[in-house]
């Protein structure tokens, strides 16, 4: 059928499906399959590692830098000083891999870390 895209046509897709096997499905199996092939689970994916932060960075390490975006596979993170920039950089590879652990799937795949904007440069902006 024409005239869905993005969002829409996933769950068109989705709900299509399950009225081609000719049996009922439940709600629940229709979300799970909407989260696994839409844009919205991607995005779904992404605040959940956002969401976990503590345990993507670790406890230490999380209380110096915060997730800014995550676009096209890289994390970008905005760390405190140079110096937490220069930990974060070194810890790039453990951040990775557990933030793939947390998605069940390879979602970043690198890391950018810069240095967040100090408060007096955001009540400016």
């Amino acid at each position: 059928m024409t005239g869905y895209s993005g969002r829409r046509a996933g769950i068109f897709n989705c709900m299509r499906d399950a009225l081609k096997r000719n049996e009922p499905a439940g709600i629940g199996d229709i979300l799970k399959k909407m989260v696994q092939t839409t844009s919205l689970g991607k995005e779904l994916e992404k605040a959940r590692i956002v969401e976990s932060w503590a345990d993507v960075a670790g406890p230490y390490l999380s209380q110096h830098g915060r997730p800014a975006t995550i676009k096209d596979g890289t994390l970008t993170i905005d760390a405190d000083s140079p110096v937490w920039m220069h930990k974060y950089s070194y810890r790039k590879w453990d951040i990775i891999r557990r933030a793939n652990r947390l998605a069940g799937k390879e979602l970043i795949s690198d890391v950018f870390v810069r240095l967040a904007p100090d408060d007096n440069d955001r009540e400016t902006e």
